[in-house]
C-alpha cells in the first residue's frame, strides 16, 4: 500500500473486501508500512477500492471547500451504486461535510450542474 493513505480508509477496505493488512517493517529504513493480506482476487478488488474511497475523498473535500467559500450546499449525484455508497461513508470523514449533500436520485429543479470524472464514473454536481 502506497504511504500517506489514512487509516480510515484502510479500515473501510479491510471491511469491505474481506482482506486484511499487517504492518511490516524495513530493515535499513526502520519505518512500518502497511501490506494487504488475502487472496489475490481479494487483493485486487481491495486496490480498486482503496483507489475510489481516496479519489472521493479529496473530491468531496475539495467540493465541500469551494460550497463553503460560495456558501451554498453541493448537491451530488451518481448513477453508480458503489460510488455512491463510499461517497457517503467518506462524506463522514470530510471537514464542511454540513455543505455536502449526496442524493439518492437527479433533482427535478433545472439547476446548474457540473459533470466530474472520477475513475470512469460520471458524478454530477448540482450547486
Amino acid at each position: 500500500i502506497k504511504p500517506g493513505i489514512p487509516q480510515s480508509i484502510l479500515v473501510r477496505v479491510v471491511e469491505i473486501c474481506g482482506v486484511d493488512y499487517k504492518l511490516k517493517g524495513a530493515n535499513m529504513l526502520d519505518n512500518k508500512y502497511p501490506v494487504l493480506c488475502g487472496s489475490r482476487e481479494n487483493i485486487e478488488n481491495a486496490k480498486e477500492y482503496l483507489k475510489l474511497f481516496t479519489e472521493s475523498r479529496l473530491l468531496l473535500r475539495d467540493i465541500a471547500r469551494l460550497a463553503r467559500r460560495f456558501n451554498t450546499v453541493a448537491k451530488i449525484y451518481t448513477e453508480d451504486d458503489d460510488l455512491k455508497y463510499i461517497m457517503e461513508i467518506v462524506s463522514q470523514d470530510v471537514t464542511n461535510r454540513d455543505k455536502l449533500e449526496i442524493l439518492d436520485k437527479v433533482p427535478e429543479s433545472k439547476e446548474d450542474c457540473e459533470t466530474l470524472d472520477l475513475c470512469g464514473k460520471k458524478i454530477y454536481v448540482y450547486v
